[in-house]
C-alpha cells in the first residue's frame, strides 16, 4: 500500500509518496497556495503525477481541522477554510486529515519514543509553532483542536509563534543584519539566510547579537517550563525546518532552564531533536492513514 502523504504549513509543502514499511519513496515541495480553489487544484495536480501509484491520500494541516467532515476550519498562516470533499479524487480514494503538529508528535511518538515514554509533547518550529501533546500514549485533542502551543499569549498583542518561530528567528537576524552588516553573523546570514545561525556558538557574536539570542532563548525556556507545569510531560521533542540546521539551539536551552529554575525533587524532562527531522509531518499523516485501516 502507497499514502500519498502531505505535510502542509504557512509557507511550503511537504509531500511524498510513503509505502506502508514507512519508507518515503518519492519527494515534493511546493509553494503554499493562498486560496483554497488555488489549494484543491494543487492537490488535484499532484494526486494526478501520482494516481497510479497511490491508495491513500493524507495531509497533516496547519491549524484546526474537522476530520470528520474532511474540513480544515483556520490556520494563522493559512488564513481561509478548505472543504476538500470538493477534490474529485475523493470519490475513489479515501482521505485523511489531521493537524500537523498532532501527526509530527504521532509519528515521532510511535516510532521512536513509545517504549520509554508516555507523555511527549512536540513543538515543530516553521513559519509559526506547531505543537502535539501525547497524553498517557495518545494524542490530546481536547474537544478536537488542542495543542496549538504557538497561540499562546504572551501579551495582549502577542503570541509564541511571533517571538520564537523558525520565521521569527530569521526576521531577528535580517534585524540584526541591517543594523550592522560587517559582523560575523550578519556576514553568514547574507549568505545562508538561516535564522537558526543567532544558536551556533562557533559565531563570534556581538554583544547586541547575544542579547537577541538570548531573549529567544529565555522565551522559548518559559514556554517550555510552563508547558512541563501544566502537562507534566516525560519529555520534549523539536522538529520543523529548523531541524536542517538546529546548531545549539537546545543545549543553550538547557543551560538557561538548569541555571534559572529549580525542580524540587522531580527532572525537567529532556528536549531532543526530532529521530525523523523535517519528515516527522509527513510520517505522521502517513501512519494516520495506515493505522485507520487495520
Amino acid at each position: 500500500m502507497n499514502i500519498l502523504a502531505f505535510d502542509v504549513g504557512g509557507t511550503t509543502i511537504k509531500g511524498g509518496l510513503v509505502n506502508e514499511k514507512l519508507k518515503i519513496k518519492e519527494k515534493f515541495i511546493e509553494d503554499t497556495p493562498k486560496k483554497e480553489s488555488s489549494f484543491l487544484s494543487l492537490i488535484e495536480e499532484i494526486h494526478d503525477r501520482f494516481s497510479n501509484k497511490t491508495d491513500q491520500v493524507s495531509l497533516g494541516m496547519p491549524g484546526f481541522v474537522d476530520n470528520d467532515n474532511h474540513i480544515f476550519k483556520y490556520g494563522t498562516n493559512m488564513r481561509f477554510s478548505i472543504d476538500f470533499k470538493k477534490l474529485e479524487f475523493i470519490k475513489e480514494k479515501k482521505i485523511y486529515l489531521e493537524n500537523d503538529g498532532n501527526l509530527a508528535a504521532y509519528s515521532e511518538y510511535l516510532q521512536h519514543f513509545k517504549k520509554d515514554y508516555k507523555n511527549l509533547i512536540m513543538l515543530t518550529f516553521g513559519t509559526g509553532i506547531g505543537g502535539g501533546i501525547i497524553h498517557n500514549s495518545k494524542i490530546f485533542k481536547g474537544s478536537g483542536n488542542a495543542g496549538e502551543i504557538g497561540r499562546i499569549l504572551i501579551n495582549n498583542n502577542t503570541y509564541l509563534e511571533d517571538v520564537i518561530s523558525a520565521k521569527a528567528w530569521t526576521k531577528k537576524c535580517q534585524e540584526l543584519y541591517e543594523q550592522n552588516q560587517n559582523t560575523k553573523l550578519s556576514k553568514i546570514f547574507f549568505e545562508e539566510k538561516v535564522g537558526s545561525l543567532l544558536f551556533d556558538r562557533s559565531i563570534d557574536f556581538e554583544d547586541h547579537e547575544k542579547l537577541a539570542r538570548d531573549e529567544i532563548i529565555k522565551q522559548t525556556s518559559n514556554a517550555l517550563v510552563s508547558l512541563f507545569e501544566l502537562f507534566d510531560n516525560d519529555i520534549f521533542v523539536v522538529g520543523g525546518s529548523m531541524t536542517k540546521s538546529p546548531y545549539d539551539f537546545i543545549s543553550l536551552i538547557d543551560e538557561h532552564i538548569n541555571k534559572n529554575f529549580d525542580f524540587p525533587n522531580r527532572d525537567f524532562p529532556k528536549i531532543q531533536l526530532s529521530k525523523a527531522r523535517e519528515d516527522s509531518g509527513l510520517l505522521g499523516a502517513a501512519l494516520l492513514a495506515l493505522n485507520s485501516e487495520k
